[in-house]
């Protein structure tokens, strides 16, 4: 039986390059290994970020960074020319939306279904974001 192979885009990157990527176990494993990684820093970081300083945030944000740049590397066979463009090409909110698009590809979600979901978030944070309206209005009696 054969791995299905996913068409990834990289332009998210600023990469001008579709890969194909076989989902096989120990690639998904690799991923779910990085985002439990990422969970268990952000969830660590929330718990003592009264006791944590600013270079230990510096510190944490980079090591997340690097293991990041690690797996796309590896999963992509990005050259570090590639990576070099990737580093001068984006910011680090671009990066890690590329990061987030590729692996929910990674994950079976289609470029359709990615920007379905993108689209109902960035409405979920504009209406938490407005200014709640008066519901009441005062009389002048």
């Amino acid at each position: 039986m054969a791995v299905k192979t996913e068409k990834i885009k990289l332009n998210k990157f600023g990469l001008k390059k579709v890969v194909g990527v076989r989902m096989t176990m120990g690639q998904y494993d690799r991923m779910e290994e990085l985002s439990i990684k990422l969970l268990e820093q952000e969830q660590y970081y929330l718990q003592h970020a009264d006791e944590m300083t600013p270079l230990d945030g510096i510190l944490s944000e980079k090591e997340n960074k690097q293991a990041m740049c690690s797996f796309i590397q590896d999963a992509f066979s990005l050259t570090d020319d590639e990576m070099a463009t990737i580093f001068d090409s984006v910011n680090p909110a671009q990066f890690n939306e590329a990061f987030d698009y590729v692996t929910s590809r990674m994950r079976g979600l289609t470029d359709a279904e990615y920007n379905l979901a993108v689209e109902k978030e960035k409405r979920r944070l504009a209406e938490e974001n407005e200014d709640p309206k008066a519901d009441s209005v005062e009389s002048a009696d």
